[in-house]
């Protein structure tokens, strides 16, 4: 899944620090993306507002790059005695153009078995 968004980065020649920095503001905007669906480890899972970190991106050529990322979620289970925190690693690659980013998005959401049939 693709997803554009408008940056406040209009420079030809890209300083990774100063790229990062943009990303940093559109987060909030993307954070439902960069998480996913924490249903792979359980349906009680829930992200952790406000934790998503930038580790670092890296240039896969021409405009491409992959963002390394970081982010907290939380699953409570009072039935089984649960409540842990968890920080997971992630990627996703999108390309650069002047003011805007195309985030190149993993749908991970569980199939239900509607899906399947």
């Amino acid at each position: 899944m693709h997803k554009t968004l408008p940056v406040k980065y209009s420079q030809s020649d890209v300083d990774p620090i100063e790229l990062m920095s943009a990303i940093e503001q559109i987060i909030p905007k993307i954070a439902t993306e960069l998480v996913g669906s924490l249903d792979w480890y359980s349906s009680n899972a829930r992200y952790v507002p406000d934790t998503i970190r930038i580790i670092s991106l890296e240039h896969l050529g021409q405009s491409r790059y992959k963002m390394n990322y970081s982010f907290r979620w939380n699953l409570f289970n009072a039935c089984l005695d649960i409540d842990a925190f968890e920080t997971t690693n992630q990627s996703v690659n999108f390309s650069y153009n002047p003011n805007e980013l195309v985030f190149d998005f993993v749908d991970n959401d569980r199939q239900t078995m509607s899906d399947e049939l």
